[in-house]
């Protein structure tokens, strides 16, 4: 899993019902004449999204994040129409150009491989068949190509030009995240109505996150699509990663004693993890620019409201020092009462971090790793409450 930026998924909602929103009255002009209003373009996208079966296509993704850094990525995409699945509406394969592995689905589980080693990750629960999303060709998946959500779209503009439709969905502003300014613009080919661009826009504590989709190479109902989701080839000759995490070396952290740390608080005191000895410890790493992160930190208080008196601790650790002050107002203003820590290399070290997160570590009173989690787990108040009881 890669670091998950405050992505369209948790901000812009995942239902696919159309909600009842206001149109804007302000609709572009051609030569000759008035444009058509922006719900009758919507609905024949829609009409050309329904009939979609298969679909090929290149992607270039540009992402602009909150910390100033731009990121791009190129691949390729197949998608095959599942309307009753309820995960994503579609099974696909996707890989980046500049990683040789691929993010697969298949209408039931996901995967991603690893050729070098030829092994492969299973991923079955519904949550973490989602974060194939969040990491390696999964960045190029379009979920708006199949089916563009409007759940959450407060207001809508459209302008055209002689190629292309211009729809500019408006969303409100997240006042519990400190999101505004929040828009999308898709790009609507006038020969298949389907989307073939999207700059998804927002700001956060300030700060800019802007994310460009182009589509090339755009192949619908194609006879010739070739992947066969029934029958994955790779299976008869990769081996399935269990114990050994060679990709996600801190998965191999769980079950063993966890690795010591001495890191400062967000108020410059030193704090050691010595004394935690004969307590049940659930370590948080978050950044200021994940929304998952930024979602679970009600839960996160609420764990600990709830279990602190029976000897639960809980510590956030935040390890981008770029955005320390900014993940400082945001603990304050949220009102967080438990221990917020600075990451230091040594920990990054031990504790294999690579920047990926939401991360979750549970460590029993024995010292030992019981649970890790990338993403916040919808077990895990049981599992701290069984580990309490030991």
């Amino acid at each position: 899993m890669t670091a998950t930026l405050l992505i369209p998924a948790l901000l812009f909602g995942v239902m696919s019902t159309f909600h009842q929103f206001r149109i804007s009255e302000r609709t572009a002009k051609i030569a000759l004449g008035k444009s058509e209003p922006p719900q009758a373009i919507l609905d024949k996208v829609k009409k050309a999204q329904a009939a979609l079966q298969t679909i090929s296509y290149t992607m270039e993704r540009t992402d602009t994040l909150v910390t100033g850094d731009v990121r791009t990525m190129r691949g390729k995409v197949k998608l095959q129409v599942a309307i009753q699945d309820s995960i994503f509406g579609f099974k696909f394969v996707a890989r980046k150009d500049s990683e040789p592995g691929e993010r697969i689905y298949d209408g039931h589980v996901g995967y991603e491989t690893y050729p070098g080693t030829k092994t492969y990750r299973l991923l079955t629960e519904a949550s973490r068949v989602r974060q194939l999303l969040n990491g390696g060709g999964g960045h190029l998946v379009l979920e708006d190509l199949v089916r563009i959500n409007t759940s959450q779209v407060t207001t809508m503009h459209l302008r055209e030009d002689a190629q292309h439709y211009y729809l500019t969905f408006n969303y409100r502003d997240l006042e519990e995240y400190d999101v505004r300014k929040r828009y999308k613009v898709f790009t609507i080919a006038k020969s298949s109505l389907l989307p073939v661009a999207l700059r998804s826009h927002q700001e956060t504590l300030g700060k800019i996150q802007d994310l460009s989709y182009r589509i090339t190479g755009l192949l619908v109902n194609d006879p010739a699509f070739s992947y066969n989701f029934s029958e994955l080839s790779f299976l008869k000759d990769y081996n399935q990663v269990l114990e050994v995490h060679a990709n996600r070396p801190v998965m191999n952290l769980k079950d063993k004693p966890f690795p010591p740390f001495a890191l400062r608080s967000f108020g410059n005191d030193p704090v050691s993890s010595a004394p935690l000895k004969g307590q049940v410890v659930l370590l948080d790493f978050w950044e200021v620019w994940c929304s998952p992160c930024i979602e679970a930190l009600p839960k996160m208080e609420q764990l600990y409201s709830t279990y602190k008196k029976r000897g639960l601790q809980v510590y956030g650790i935040v390890n981008d020092l770029k955005q320390l002050e900014a993940a400082k107002a945001l603990v304050r203003k949220r009102g967080l009462s438990y221990a917020m820590l600075i990451g230091n290399e040594a920990l990054r070290k031990d504790y294999h971090l690579t920047g990926a997160v939401p991360l979750y570590i549970l460590i029993d009173k024995k010292g030992q790793v019981r649970m890790i989690s990338e993403g916040f787990p919808a077990e895990l108040e049981a599992i701290i409450q069984k580990v309490l009881t030991e």
